[in-house]
């Protein structure tokens, strides 16, 4: 009997690995747009699944230095803090992968840290908020990024703020469509 029931709980596990990989093969048309956006920079060495329903991926009508500028001068025109710029271009270099021109931007304004501890201090993990810019092999620049309201959904009373930083992100993805 023991061993009837190790052979089941062993075909149990086989069949749930096996219905939760062919979930993350499963691509839909958006998912599909993503990562091709994302081997345009990465070529062969995108990612192997499509990217999360909520991150977004947008190309720069202007080349890799404007789009940094354009973001940039957004982010501070609408009085927030920019925090960090990481360069994964330089980053990579020291393991010895080349790239484009690719920056990591956080921005954060303390009014909005007020509202977070007001609501659900458990948010304060998703701050700062942040995008990527990259270049391409071909030239084209992508900047990527996730909704702020999609980042601030679980917590309680954070609806407002998550449209509000959605606002943003839409005139930041606004200057570099112009």
């Amino acid at each position: 009997m023991k061993n009837l029931t190790q052979n089941i709980k062993i075909f149990c596990f086989a069949i749930v690995s096996a219905m939760i990989l062919s979930l993350g093969c499963t691509k839909t048309p958006e998912a599909e747009v993503e990562e091709t956006a994302m081997k345009m920079v990465f070529g062969d060495r995108s990612i192997a699944m499509p990217l999360p329903k909520d991150r977004i991926v947008v190309q720069s009508n202007y080349p890799y230095m404007d789009t940094v500028s354009r973001v940039k001068e957004t982010i501070e025109s609408k009085d927030l803090l920019i925090i960090s710029n990481t360069d994964h271009q330089e980053l990579l270099k020291l393991v010895g992968l080349n790239t484009g021109g690719m920056l990591g931007i956080e921005f954060f304004h303390p009014r909005y840290g007020k509202v977070i501890a007001k609501n659900d201090g458990a948010a304060a993990l998703e701050m700062p908020f942040r995008v990527l810019i990259m270049e391409a092999s071909d030239g084209k620049v992508l900047l990527t990024y996730y909704r702020p309201s999609s980042a601030l959904a679980p917590y309680k009373g954070l609806g407002g703020l998550g449209r509000e930083l959605d606002a943003v992100l839409d005139d930041i993805v606004a200057s570099i469509s112009k």
